[in-house]
């Protein structure tokens, strides 16, 4: 089984994800964030980058916010769309023929809806869980999608070093898409391109 993340592994939503949480903090006269701050923010947990994009404020308040951010960022994904990368479609329909494919992300399970919508992949995932909508982790939600479908030797890809732990924790192999938001990861298994990914899933499961 193949279980990807989102962000810096199958599209990029920077530019969407910078404009919904400026819209919100604008609306609600906070402190601007910067495109730096979301950028670093890729990867963390829900709570985390609630804290990283307000560090001002407690943690009730800002958490509400940041629900309010990813309810505008998908908004405006769904209106405008978002970068996929290239090869994405072609080689997640090549793989389904082959593994169960699964997504994990740390946002919520609305946010994976909008990229199935977005990207025409509706038909090719077997199972998605956004962990901001169970209030677990990353890597109790790989395990989760690993433990319900009895495999015991499951792939993540994913592109920081935060997923390579997840995944560790998740007891899984980790393929790092190098050409997301971390870049010199000290991973056995990586991708420049996720064209390349069939080729390396192949040597795993051969090996």
């Amino acid at each position: 089984m193949i279980i990807f993340d989102l962000d810096g592994t199958l599209w990029d939503t920077l530019d969407a994800t910078y404009e919904g949480a400026n819209k919100i903090v604008t609306k609600m006269k906070i402190d601007p964030i910067s495109k730096e701050q979301v950028t670093s923010g890729m990867g963390m947990s829900f709570s985390d980058i609630a804290k990283h994009y307000m560090p001002k404020l407690d943690k009730e308040t800002r958490e509400q916010f940041m629900e309010q951010i990813i309810t505008e960022t998908r908004r405006i994904i769904l209106t405008k769309g978002a970068k996929i990368y290239d090869g994405v479609n072609e080689v997640i329909s090549k793989l389904s023929k082959n593994y169960k494919l699964g997504i994990v992300t740390n946002n919520n399970d609305e946010y994976v809806k909008a990229f199935l919508k977005v990207a025409n992949l509706e038909n090719y995932f077997n199972y998605f869980i956004g962990a901001a909508s169970y209030n677990i982790s990353k890597g109790d939600a790989i395990k989760k999608i690993l433990n319900e479908n009895n495999i015991v030797k499951g792939i993540y890809v994913g592109d920081t070093k935060k997923d390579m732990l997840e995944t560790e924790k998740a007891n899984a192999i980790f393929v790092q898409a190098k050409y997301g938001f971390d870049k010199d990861l000290n991973t056995l298994y990586a991708i420049n391109n996720i064209k390349e990914l069939p080729d390396v899933i192949n040597n795993i499961y051969s090996s």
